[in-house]
């Protein structure tokens, strides 16, 4: 019997069960795949992010340093960067590989190669099925990610989730490429997927390169238009990886009795951005401290373990519920927001401190609406809109 297994070893898990391990509990980590694995993902970790980690990102494990964005939409560029890094560019293997060691440096465990197949919460603990084995822990934390076993136990909700889809490559590049046109910022581009973008973001060697999708992909075909985009930018051709994400922003049951859900699992990422590494180190944390009480006071109860959305509600559940709005808005009117975002330096400039974590979606929003009329009309004077 352990005290605690942790299901995923993402940043959400390894996060969680580094600071429960710490407490000197004994965490279990499963995670499916062997270490360090692959993650479809652009692989920039915001300010925002490392902001919130209790250790410091070796600098093995930086690729570059990104301070801002260059953005299209269709004829229309604009790049606005800031003073400092708005956060690093990584390879998510490696730095997920990194936050799992950090783990098992405090004492945690991990089994790797084996997807858990079920929960099962029983009166005094929860089994945890795989397919040769079975685990016993007193207590689960479902770090899963977006197709999570532990959501369909700890959910009580049947509405169908809310999921974006992406697909992203990584595309050999010459260094001289990159640093000519990518040294320090990221590319995206808003005029060619339809609720969706394109974006590229430079590594040491090499370009993550994808696309973002926040509607119904069925409604073009996103992996003709991914050959099509990279075809025009004259990139090697490489086939990518198409995975789902949670649209953050919306309610959901995210514990239940012995069971707790953080990061992808709990649906917590940017509804704009698709962004989710802060959120997954964030609720990883907070999962922490309440599994720790729960111990504490021997009550894994839902009502006990209820103050942890309070928490996450708290901590950062505004800017994923004003990034939910953002997106709607934006993506309901792209001619208008693109543009805007592409022709006025300081809205772009703004939302890159919503990116860096030193300004909120609810900030950008509320410095945006009043001047929401002058730009429009400045877009209308131009023949633009």
């Amino acid at each position: 019997m352990y005290d605690v297994v942790v299901v995923g070893a993402g940043p959400a898990g390894t996060t969680a069960a580094k600071h429960i391990a710490e407490k000197g509990l004994d965490t279990l980590i499963i995670e499916k795949s062997k270490l360090p694995r692959e993650k479809p993902c652009a692989g920039l970790v915001s300010q925002h992010a490392l902001d919130n980690l209790d250790f410091k990102i070796p600098e093995y494990l930086i690729k570059r340093r990104c301070y801002g964005t260059r953005v299209i939409y269709k004829n229309h560029v604009l790049e606005s960067k800031l003073a400092v890094p708005i956060g690093i560019q990584v390879s998510r293997s490696e730095f997920d590989y990194y936050l799992a060691q950090q783990a098992t440096k405090s004492g945690a465990k991990i089994i790797q190669n084996t997807p858990v197949k079920s929960v099962h919460t029983k009166n005094d603990h929860v089994a945890i099925y795989t397919k040769d084995e079975l685990f016993n822990s007193r207590i689960v934390i479902g770090a899963d990610g977006v197709n999570s076993v532990c959501a369909k136990k700890a959910s009580s909700d049947s509405k169908p989730r809310k999921n974006a889809f992406s697909l992203v490559s990584n595309l050999p590049a010459p260094i001289e490429h990159i640093n000519n046109k990518y040294i320090d910022i990221t590319e995206v581009d808003f005029g060619r997927a339809k609720n969706g973008y394109f974006w590229v973001f430079p590594k040491d060697n090499y370009l993550s390169v994808g696309m973002g999708i926040f509607g119904n992909p069925s409604e073009f075909e996103p992996l003709t238009s991914y050959y099509d985009y990279i075809k025009d930018q004259s990139f090697e051709y490489a086939k990518p990886h198409g995975h789902s994400i949670p649209i953050g922003g919306y309610k959901r049951n995210i514990q239940s009795n012995r069971i707790l859900l953080v990061g992808d699992a709990a649906g917590f990422v940017d509804a704009f951005l698709g962004e989710g590494i802060p959120y997954a180190i964030m609720s990883g944390k907070i999962a922490a401290n309440i599994v720790i009480n729960a111990f504490e006071d021997n009550d894994f109860s839902n009502s006990k373990l209820s103050s942890y959305s309070i928490e996450c509600e708290k901590v950062f559940g505004d800017n994923l519920k004003y990034s939910l709005i953002f997106s709607r808005l934006f993506y309901r009117f792209p001619g208008i927001f693109a543009k805007m975002l592409t022709n006025r330096e300081e809205m772009l400039y703004n939302a890159l401190l919503v990116v860096k974590g030193e300004s909120s979606y609810k900030r950008f929003l509320r410095w945006l609406i009043p001047r929401f009329p002058y730009y429009t009309a400045l877009l209308l004077k131009k023949s633009l809109i």
